[in-house]
């Protein structure tokens, strides 16, 4: 049985403009991501990781080339239809955790949930049900700073987690972790991936933690060079 495509790039070109320069970061990419994987995109510093993230993730668009969400053209989309499918059906998780320092960590999961149609109970629900799957439940009331760095990527992941998206973009998760963390990590993202059949695509430049996706994607120059399964 084929497996059902969730996210389409065709073609995909990306040219950034600075000044009269033009920087090329995607070069023709075309690539699916099918419900439920496990991808990783994997490249050095400046290979086109991001920008493929953010066009995937709808927060950019590409210069050329088309996008499909679930087959539908994301330039045929109204600003307030992309931005309800980023809130409705994505998660995003940052190298830089991105907390709410003044905030708690209950506080910090619970932030994407204001702009969605639940009561209070549900929300309490939903974000107690994120920390637990983190494994986070005694620090539900600590602040940002008191966390290490594991704990701070398992509080933007449960954020992530929280409004019970399609897809999880996670770019370079691990980045900021040491490599004992960093695996806990991908290890954590494996088991949510099983368990909830949430779709992952979590870019690294780290090759140690590839030997455990089930789908390695190698971007290099802005173009795709291999693109294998079992890691």
């Amino acid at each position: 049985m084929s497996k059902e495509a969730l996210v389409e790039l065709r073609n995909i070109h990306k040219i950034y403009r600075l000044g009269e320069t033009e920087v090329p970061a995607l070069r023709g990419v075309s690539l699916t991501i099918h419900r439920g994987e496990f991808t990783a995109l994997v490249g050095a510093s400046g290979s086109g990781k991001s920008t493929l993230l953010n066009i995937v993730g709808t927060i950019d668009s590409p210069t050329e080339g088309t996008v499909l969400w679930e087959g539908r053209n994301v330039a045929e989309l109204s600003e307030k239809s992309r931005a309800s499918l980023r809130n409705r059906k994505i998660g995003f998780v940052f190298q830089t955790f991105n907390l709410v320092p003044v905030l708690d960590v209950f506080e910090n999961i619970e932030l994407p949930l204001a702009i969605q149609p639940l009561t209070t109970l549900e929300r309490k629900e939903r974000v107690e049900a994120a920390i637990e799957e983190v494994g986070l439940k005694e620090f539900i009331k600590h602040w940002p700073d008191r966390l290490s760095g594991g704990q701070r990527q398992r509080v933007a992941i449960a954020r992530a987690l929280v409004t019970r998206p399609e897809l999880i973009i996670a770019d370079e998760p691990t980045a900021n972790l040491d490599s004992e963390t960093a695996s806990r990590i991908v290890d954590l993202l494996l088991s949510l991936n099983k368990k909830r059949n949430v779709t992952f695509l979590f870019s690294s430049h780290d090759e140690k933690l590839m030997t455990r996706v089930t789908r390695t994607v190698r971007i290099k120059d802005g173009t795709i060079q291999a693109d294998s399964q079992g890691g």
